[in-house]
């Protein structure tokens, strides 16, 4: 019986002594603190002039700060427009009276209802505004995220993404293979969205949000983040009038649309991109002074 306890002691204690780093190394990584701003910003909350919804389009889209606008970007990875309201709600009180709202559409906003890690809003939304959440995972996500597998999996699966074949790395075949897998599931995901009847319930919270805008007051516009001419090339205008702009013309929304997608200031440009579908800081900065200036023509800003 003592050799037994023994023998368990032992691979306790292995367990712990692998669990510890591979927790650290969760709690390092960029899939657990993609978040990180929307928190240091609850830390210390302050008046601001623009909010941005959106997915991770409109995540690595815009920087105000050198305009002398100050910002808050709510857009996190693959977020529902459900969840663009919840956060909206959340933290507009912070957003001066008059101010902007910027609301990204993307090619899965409205075949996009599915929350893949519920993990970035634990800290971020109330556990209340989080819909069907394990008490477990959510109480021990801030110390110990590595119990959750779906959590260590992202992390470790991003850190070794440089490790991958050639054919798989975003700049492949000048971002045409990256462009035709994005457009492989976003297809799926958009016939499973109107099989299941997803599409007129993401329309119904578009026209929730834009609603709510005016309602208190905000200037809202609606906007599209560039992409590369290879994401074009599978995203042309007609899988865009399918996927979004045919949606788009049912509803009431009467506000500026600013459709920078196929913009020619960046399409043909890889130098401005992260990947085919994402920018990077030059091309961010180079959207956001587009943007600022547009919102200046609306009246939106003042001019410095």
């Amino acid at each position: 019986m003592k050799r037994l306890g023994i023998k368990i002691g032992v691979v306790l204690l292995v367990i712990i002594a692998i669990f510890i780093p591979v927790n650290e190394f969760v709690k390092e990584s960029w899939e657990y603190n993609n978040n990180r701003a929307v928190l240091a910003f609850k830390e210390d909350p302050h008046p601001v002039d623009i909010i941005n919804l959106g997915t991770s389009h409109a995540m690595y889209g815009y920087s105000f700060k050198s305009l002398g606008l100050s910002h808050l970007d709510l857009a996190l990875p693959s977020q529902p427009i459900e969840y663009d309201l919840k956060m909206l709600k959340e933290y507009d009180e912070h957003l001066k009276p008059g101010g902007v709202v910027i609301v990204s559409l993307s090619q899965i906003t409205f075949s996009n209802s599915d929350v893949g890690r519920k993990e970035n809003y634990y800290r971020v939304l109330k556990r209340e505004d989080l819909e069907s959440v394990s008490w477990f995972n959510y109480y021990t996500h801030e110390r110990f995220p590595a119990l959750n597998s779906g959590s260590a999996y992202a992390a470790i699966s991003r850190e070794i993404r440089d490790f991958r074949f050639d054919v798989h790395k975003p700049w492949e075949n000048g971002g045409l293979n990256y462009s035709e897998r994005k457009y492989e599931e976003v297809a799926a995901q958009y016939e499973n969205a109107v099989n299941n009847h997803k599409i007129e319930e993401n329309m119904a919270h578009l026209q929730d949000i834009i609603d709510y805008c005016k309602k208190q007051g905000y200037r809202v516009v609606l906007a599209m983040e560039p992409v590369h001419s290879s994401y074009h090339a599978y995203f042309d205008e007609a899988i865009m009038e399918r996927l979004v702009f045919q949606h788009l013309e049912k509803l009431d929304l009467d506000v500026p649309f600013l459709n920078y997608m196929g913009d020619e200031r960046f399409i043909h440009k890889q130098s401005f991109f992260h990947n085919p579908d994402h920018l990077n800081g030059d091309g961010r900065t180079l959207l956001s002074t587009l943007v600022y200036e547009d919102l200046k023509r609306l009246g939106y800003v003042q001019g410095k």
